[in-house]
């Protein structure tokens, strides 16, 4: 009886070490910043994320989305047919 469930305790172990040597493999602290080749817009909402590390949006991002999507569905309904058209639409 013990042979037959040999192998399977055999992968069990296994599985059980691997998973704790993973574990204690050392990882770098998780930063909020955005990276050199983000955006703007990256770089600005890493620096209000996560809420609360902002004086100005204490909310961070979840406070500011609502202000962004007004912003972009009013970009977004516009059809000008070129990138000075639109620049001069909403001067």
């Amino acid at each position: 009886m013990l042979t037959r469930w040999r192998p399977e305790l055999r992968r069990t172990l296994r599985i059980a070490l691997l998973t704790a040597v993973l574990a204690l493999i050392p990882t770098g602290v998780v930063s909020a910043r955005a990276a050199a080749p983000a955006s703007c817009m990256g770089h600005e909402s890493s620096s209000i994320s996560p809420p609360g590390t902002s004086d100005e949006f204490q909310g961070g991002m979840a406070q500011v989305m609502p202000d962004f999507r007004a912003i972009i569905s009013f970009f977004a309904r516009l059809h000008e047919g070129s990138h000075e058209a639109c620049d001069a639409a909403i001067e």
